[in-house]
């Protein structure tokens, strides 16, 4: 494996820029109030100016939430072969594009954030669906392309099976994050995930 090269100076800059503006915000909404952390004050504490401020981020709820643009890295997208368990595929990669989104923050204040100002929650949904439509294209590409796949459902699109797919998807990463021992700052593995896609296999055959 080609060595992975080092994030430019001007990458690293706009990644220490970002991560100022997130802990100020962040730091302004735990201990004075989300009302007070406005765009201004979130600036000042960063030591950028607010125009800057909307270069990073487009509203303040984000700042706080410490949000990012969801991205779909095609290395993990190639990973969608169907070969074996395509809803395992699925799963892992809905996991990798919602790291994307909220990656890199303090997990454990986040929630008490939203859990302090459950209206955020609303924001954060906004970036999950914007996660979900970006694997389930993917996940579309993957079936146009797969001859056992192409045909479809009987009577549905690919869109339709693509989008239902990515919904079943979703269950076993929420089933493992809301495991009493699971451990969200260290990130989602296969390992972590595959206790709870092989229930959900188990519940699909007893069902059908």
């Amino acid at each position: 494996m080609p060595p992975t090269s080092s994030p430019s100076l001007r990458e690293r800059k706009k990644a220490e820029t970002w991560s100022a503006i997130h802990e100020a915000a962040a730091s302004l909404a735990q201990q004075r109030g989300l009302e007070h952390a406005t765009v201004e004050a979130i600036a000042e504490s960063a030591g950028v100016s607010p125009r800057t401020f909307f270069n990073y981020f487009p509203a303040k709820e984000d700042a706080v939430l410490g949000l990012h643009e969801p991205v779909l890295d095609p290395s993990e997208a190639a990973k969608l072969t169907g070969a074996e368990d395509l809803l395992g595929q699925a799963t892992l990669l809905l996991v990798a594009v919602a790291r994307s989104a909220l990656g890199g923050t303090n997990t454990a204040r986040r929630r008490q954030l939203l859990k302090r100002y459950p209206h955020l929650f609303a924001r954060q949904l906004e970036v999950m669906v914007k996660a979900e439509a970006l694997v389930r294209q993917a996940v579309v590409d993957h079936l146009a392309a797969d001859p056992y796949w192409a045909s479809s459902a009987e009577g549905f699109s690919a869109e339709e099976t693509a989008r239902m797919l990515v919904m079943l998807a979703s269950v076993p990463a929420k089933f493992t994050a809301q495991a009493a021992d699971f451990d969200p700052a260290s990130g989602m593995t296969p390992e972590d995930l595959a206790p709870a896609v092989a229930l959900f296999h188990h519940l699909q055959r007893k069902l059908s």
